[in-house]
């Protein structure tokens, strides 16, 4: 299927990580930065991932992303998106709220944004998806389905603030040493409503999910290795109303919600081994790859514009024969931009040259950025 297409023509940064002020200007489907570690690769990476979620895949704290010694910083996008101009602008001030516009109006709410400009990246920092904790793989699972479902997100910034707000209570109960039912019902109501509906997504979101996986991880591995992805939930066997019943008195003891979505889990596999146990470091950089491509796969079959695509640091733990045939299935399947860096100045360039495959080659230097060779 042709999707409708989206066109990063130009990204403005000011104080922006280790930027004073850049501009760059996009020529080709295919944009590679090379430079050597901490030059700024990744930061402009980052600021292309910005302006589609409104959030760094590096920090969850924003003013990290603001310029040393600077109380501000700007990201600014130019896009073409199914031929229509789109201008973002998102602004980050320290001690304010940070602000996107688009076209010049201002969202009233951040998550109004999100899904306008789809975006998958694929980088060293998603190892934490197998070492961390389930909280990650369930950010995981919120990007990918909540970029094409509006709705979805609705769903989850409610669920979580009534189980904050329930969580509140049960900790006031036992600090008092009272209990009172009749407060946590409207938070137990809201987590009923949204708490099933995300279930649902989840569960209908990895069985459309898993297909698609099994086949990128079979062509970017050579097809050796059986990887296997499980969506572990409560609700598999319980409802949350059959839930918070069940658990009240644990609730009340721990003063806490110990049951819901909250605490679904992703478990991942290779030959039917756990992966974090069992699979080396290549073989877990792949399946975290495969699990990013299908991830593109799933959102490019679930909405009509060619999300776009940034590959960090591809060479990062996997030899350049695995890497040649990620950027095959790349150029195969993937109809949005790529945006990719390596620290090696001539290597991806000189592979995707080899191919025969267009692209423009961006050098960056301590700050600084020029594209030093022109499209092939």
């Amino acid at each position: 299927m042709q999707l409708r297409k989206l066109f990063l023509e130009q990204i403005q940064l000011y104080n922006f990580k280790n930027y004073e002020t850049l501009k760059l200007a996009f020529r080709s489907r295919i944009v590679c930065f090379t430079g050597d570690n901490g030059s700024g690769k990744t930061n402009v990476l980052d600021a292309i991932y910005y302006l589609s979620t409104t959030k760094s895949f590096i920090s969850s704290i924003d003013t990290h992303s603001v310029r040393q010694d600077c109380d501000q910083a700007s990201i600014t996008g130019e896009y073409v998106r199914d031929e229509t101009p789109e201008q973002i602008i998102l602004s980050l001030r320290k001690g304010l709220k940070k602000t996107v516009k688009r076209n010049f109006k201002e969202y009233d709410r951040l998550a109004d944004h999100i899904g306008v400009l789809p975006i998958v990246v694929i980088s060293p920092y998603d190892i934490v998806l197998i070492w961390e904790g389930s909280e990650e793989r369930r950010k995981f699972l919120d990007v990918c389905v909540s970029q094409h479902d509006a709705r979805y997100l609705h769903h989850v910034l409610n669920y979580n603030h009534a189980l904050q707000q329930r969580n509140n209570l049960l900790k006031m109960f036992g600090s008092k040493g009272m209990y009172n039912a009749e407060m946590l019902e409207p938070w137990d109501y809201q987590l009923l409503e949204h708490g099933q509906i995300i279930f649902e997504k989840r569960k209908e979101f990895i069985a459309q999910f898993n297909e698609a996986f099994a086949e990128v991880y079979s062509e970017i591995s050579g097809g050796h290795e059986l990887p296997g992805l499980t969506y572990e939930s409560e609700l598999h066997e319980l409802s949350m109303r059959q839930l918070l019943t069940q658990n009240k008195d644990k609730d009340r003891m721990l003063e806490r919600t110990g049951s819901g979505i909250h605490r679904d889990d992703l478990h991942f596999t290779i030959n039917g081994l756990p992966i974090k146990k069992m699979a080396s470091q290549g073989q877990q950089k792949s399946f975290l790859i495969a699990i990013k491509l299908a991830q593109y796969l799933y959102m490019a079959k679930m909405q009509p514009i060619a999300p776009l695509l940034l590959l960090d640091d591809l060479f990062d733990k996997i030899d350049e024969s695995r890497a040649r045939r990620i950027l095959l299935w790349a150029q195969e399947h993937v109809q949005g931009q790529i945006f990719m860096t390596d620290t090696h100045r001539e290597r991806i360039p000189g592979i995707l040259s080899g191919l025969g495959i267009a692209h423009q080659h961006v050098y960056v230097k301590a700050g600084e950025a020029q594209s030093v060779v022109p499209e092939a």
